[in-house]
């Protein structure tokens, strides 16, 4: 049976929950080839508004977004926590960029309890993202990764009266899943899963972000299974927006 904490001991734990929340928010990181959608991924997750563009790349440098939160569970119930997501640049945008953007990749990449790779659906030639993976792999116990887009998929006749892909989609959607499954899991050498979403329909965010928070590291998961609960309509987005500077 759990030893029953006094009053004392409660505030003394939460103060300390309440200090590290405060110095190191639960923090999230993203990956992706230029145009997978990371902004707009961002964007309906969290209700932010960063820039977003059908024809070039917005985000040149990571930037911090902020949003503020109240704890869910447990004995730091109801205390407010800030959950830090980085929107990256996409690689592959452009080769003399590429060597600067993974370079800055290694430096954010261990501040981020979780790092959400994310692969469009429709981009059957993963290559190029493979090559990144390799270079990146050593970050791949804090990795989740999603198909985005999935909206997208042929046949394109998703079911608008219930937001939900068609059969045929569907079919699609989980071929699409496991091809790259196969393909990343041979560069990791370990299984990889995908969880495919459609952020302009807001399809299947709830199981990401329950993703995103699963995949945390057993030494911060207290912190951020206290965020388990939220929806992603939840969120309420700190106006505390920046391009991180080299030394950041």
């Amino acid at each position: 049976m759990p030893t029953q904490l006094t009053n004392d001991e409660v505030a003394l734990l939460r103060a300390e929950i309440l200090k590290e929340a405060k110095a190191h928010p639960p923090t999230v990181g993203l990956i992706g080839v230029s145009g997978v959608g990371k902004s707009s991924t961002v964007n309906a997750l969290f209700k932010t508004k960063l820039p977003i563009s059908h024809t070039v790349a917005c985000t040149k440098d990571f930037q911090a977004v902020e949003m503020a939160l109240h704890m869910q569970h447990g004995y730091a119930k109801d205390l407010p926590v800030a959950l830090r997501v980085f929107d990256a640049p996409g690689l592959g945008e452009d080769v003399a960029r590429d060597p600067q953007y993974l370079h800055r990749y290694e430096q954010v990449l261990p501040k981020c309890d979780v790092i959400l790779w994310i692969s469009a659906a429709r981009n059957r030639a993963v290559a190029l993202e493979q090559q990144y993976l390799k270079r990146l792999a050593k970050f791949w116990n804090k990795m989740v990764f999603a198909i985005s887009q999935v909206d997208l998929t042929d046949p394109a006749d998703w079911r608008e009266n219930v937001n939900l892909p068609s059969k045929a989609q569907l079919q699609n959607i989980d071929e699409i899943c496991a091809d790259r499954s196969e393909k990343f899991s041979a560069v990791l050498r370990r299984d990889v899963v995908f969880t495919p979403f459609a952020a302009a329909r807001k399809y299947n965010l709830e199981e990401l972000f329950g993703e995103i928070v699963d995949a945390c590291h057993e030494k911060r998961k207290w912190l951020v299974d206290g965020l388990k609960g939220f929806h992603y309509t939840d969120f309420l987005p700190v106006e505390i927006r920046k391009t991180l500077g080299p030394t950041d």
